[in-house]
């Protein structure tokens, strides 16, 4: 740890296949939209796009009023979009980056700190700098800055640690765990 402090938890590993297809389900569901947030987000620009619309045709071209319909008109595209079924190019590059590689992770008061094999540094996050907490039936995933995730597989740590690092992290993060049910995601994580 880059300031000697006692590790809290700690977890030593090898990513496998199956681990980073539990990711790229996960990382394939969070970027699916809800149905209720398509529902939501149809109506409102469905209704926008009417009311600006109409505004148009009746007091002439407004900048805002242009300005408004465009939005509307995202919000509808939005609704209807379906073509986020694919993973893009992050799954491919933690796939390159990580399979059959071993890693090494440290949790102390303060940060979570990972070590790659065959990585000079070491990534190293204080707690306030997680935007997420994630879990699946298999692992645990911590979001940093976006689309950069630290992978856990649940079968690193005992069954006691798991429960404690899960309650430790969402105490230390400020956030609950989201739980994702990847039952679809077949094959053995460890």
């Amino acid at each position: 740890m880059a300031d000697k402090e006692k590790a809290l938890y700690s977890a030593s590993f090898v990513y496998t296949d199956a681990i980073l297809r539990d990711f790229e389900a996960l990382y394939l569901e969070k970027k699916k939209l809800s149905p209720t947030a398509r529902v939501v987000l149809g109506v409102l620009g469905g209704a926008g796009a009417l009311f600006f619309g109409w505004m148009l045709y009746r007091d002439g071209l407004q900048f805002t009023r242009v300005a408004y319909l465009l939005v509307c008109s995202v919000l509808l595209v939005l609704a209807f979009y379906r073509g986020r079924g694919r993973p893009d190019d992050s799954v491919e590059r933690y796939r390159k980056a990580y399979l059959n590689k071993r890693a090494s992770f440290k949790f102390d008061s303060e940060a979570v700190e990972m070590k790659l094999e065959g990585q000079k540094s070491y990534a190293r996050s204080k707690y306030r700098e997680v935007y997420g907490l994630f879990d699946t039936a298999a692992c645990f995933y911590l979001t940093i800055k976006g689309r950069a995730y630290y992978i856990l597989p649940k079968a690193a740590f005992s069954e006691e640690d798991r429960e404690g690092l899960k309650k430790f992290l969402q105490k230390k993060c400020a956030k609950k765990f989201q739980h994702f049910d990847l039952s679809e995601t077949k094959g053995e994580t460890a």
